[in-house]
């Protein structure tokens, strides 16, 4: 078995090569895992379940889907809680915020000179704060609605480690009833095969597996809705638009490889994880010409569609999304406990048995590093995960993109963030509806990355330019000085972030670009802007 962390540079590879071009320009690499490089904690299956049976959860109070009255879940009140807190630090930060910050007049007309580089059919907007007060440093076009694309993921991440707190983690859990066991979801976005690997290895250990007949899948932590506004249900199963639910795994996609046969003979198809949820239908043969890799709904199941020809000697690899999250997950454990001795295992939807008891509990890493998926690859469905669970904690209700839509909105509130300086339409800006200022992003990273706020882990979560994610083969002059998100959609390119200046000076900046601009002519403006920050952001 690969390490983690290659498995995970691999699996990167994979999606990065096999999305096409619709999906790099869209979505960035969406699915992306986290890759090599990013601080990680060690977390082989045996030690993180050994770890957790002497760790309470956050808060330690009676956790979902175990016997208990759900309205008791304390979440409620602390989400409120947390809000009145964070109404008041706005206000503090507001009134702390001096008018403006200095700023050499080289540095305004340079950053005015590239502004006016950009021909007149597109739109530009730049906001720059000086980030220990907020105050602003430049803008051009800065109260401009346009289309933020991937950087609306900054504000959900944001959201959700201020009401969540940086030390919130995910959890996945075992119980058994009779003959029974029942796995339940929270939500967790990270959620690989390896941790239902260790789960699976954890009930093996004190279940006789012979005993059981059934398992059952809890995801009542969400509501049934499977795809938020702005996707697109339809289509070749593509991995950036993956369903969402509250028991997930591998981001809700499967890793497709097909092998070329002899000319005429059928190519060999495999899938990973190899489970009974996925069906297989292939056609496709050696030889040259196209190659076709699609998945579908079958009632219950995911159907591989592999078509066409590929070459002998030949590789293609793919990701495809799934279409039922919990049962594609519980198929993927009941695979896991047949390794383990397990009898072949009916997977059902349904609640817990109030009689049920638990066996075994996966906590995810913490929140910052679930995050580091959706800000250093740019993955939707982290995002999305995230979304429902603040909705889901903040209600007590199954979370879901309304009551999701409604945290965001009531954080950006407390924030004391203008409200007609945002359009929302789902978490990760996958979106052509969605809409921010300049101005209003870049007073979100000041107030944000603020003293003793949670969500000043951010920080360490955007990649650095020109060594992590999205950023890996941009602003490698800037000496690792720059940590931003990227955001990418047809007629809109954005790129906010902190610049560490010389002499130490740091600054919260956005750039957004909407228009009939190409990529590659928007990011060279948007480094541009940035490398003079770098340049010039200590002068005074």
């Amino acid at each position: 078995m690969l390490h983690r962390h290659s498995a995970a540079v691999l699996l990167a590879i994979v999606t990065l090569l096999g999305g096409g071009a619709k999906a790099a320009a869209e979505s960035e690499g969406s699915a992306l895992p986290r890759a090599q490089g990013l601080p990680l904690s060690p977390r082989e299956p045996s030690s993180i379940l050994e770890r957790i049976s002497s760790e309470p959860s956050t808060p330690a109070t009676p956790s979902f889907g175990l016997p208990g009255d759900a309205s008791d879940d304390p979440w409620v009140a602390q989400v409120e809680q947390r809000l009145i807190a964070l109404r008041q630090a706005a206000l503090a930060h507001a009134e702390h915020r001096p008018p403006e910050a200095a700023v050499s007049g080289d540095l305004s007309a340079r950053l005015e000179r590239i502004a006016s580089g950009l021909h007149d059919d597109a739109v530009l907007g730049i906001a720059v704060r000086e980030l220990s007060t907020g105050a602003p440093v430049f803008e051009h076009d800065a109260e401009r609605s346009l289309n933020p694309a991937s950087n609306h993921k900054l504000l959900t991440a944001a959201a959700a480690l201020e009401l969540l707190g940086d030390d919130y983690r995910f959890e996945t859990r075992v119980l058994r009833d009779g003959d029974t066991l029942v796995l339940v979801g929270e939500g967790d976005p990270s959620l690989q095969v390896d941790d239902l690997a260790a789960l699976a290895g954890a009930v093996a250990e004190t279940v006789e597996l012979q005993g059981i007949r059934r398992i059952l899948v809890d995801d009542s932590a969400f509501s049934e809705r499977r795809f938020g506004p702005g996707y697109d249900p339809e289509g070749p199963g593509v991995s950036y638009m993956a369903p969402s639910g509250a028991l997930s795994l591998q981001f809700n996609t499967v890793e497709i490889e097909v092998r070329g046969g002899a000319s005429g003979q059928p190519v060999a198809v495999s899938v990973s994880p190899a489970c009974e949820h996925l069906e297989i239908r292939s056609t496709a043969t050696g030889g040259r010409g196209a190659l076709s890799v699609q998945s579908w709904n079958n009632g219950d199941r995911t159907v591989i569609d592999v078509r066409g020809h590929l070459p002998k000697g030949a590789r293609h690899a793919k990701r495809r999304r799934i279409t039922e999250p919990g049962l594609f997950t519980g198929s993927a454990f009941a695979e896991q406990l047949a390794h383990r001795g397990a009898p072949a295992l009916v997977v059902e939807r349904g609640a817990t048995p109030a009689t049920a008891e638990l066996v075994a509990t996966h906590r995810s890493a913490p929140l910052p590093e679930v995050l580091e998926s959706a800000l250093a690859y740019s993955n939707n469905f982290t995002t999305e995960q995230v979304l429902r669970t603040l909705g889901w904690r903040m209600t007590g209700e199954p979370g879901d993109w309304d009551n999701g839509h409604r945290a965001l909105e009531r954080y950006w509130e407390a924030a004391g963030l203008p409200e007609d300086a945002i359009v929302f339409e789902n978490a990760s800006g996958l979106s052509s509806r969605g809409r921010i200022t300049a101005a209003a992003l870049a007073d979100l990273l000041a107030f944000a990355t603020r003293e003793g706020s949670p969500a000043a882990a951010l920080l360490q979560v955007l990649p650095v330019a020109g060594r992590e994610g999205t950023l890996r083969g941009r602003l490698r002059r800037s000496g690792g000085r720059v940590r931003a998100k990227t955001g990418t959609l047809r007629g809109a390119s954005a790129l906010s972030g902190v610049v560490e200046a010389k002499g130490g000076r740091r600054l919260g900046f956005s750039i957004l670009v909407n228009g009939p601009v190409s990529p590659t002519l928007s990011r060279r403006l948007q480094d541009r802007v940035v490398m003079a920050l770098v340049e010039h952001g200590a002068a005074h």
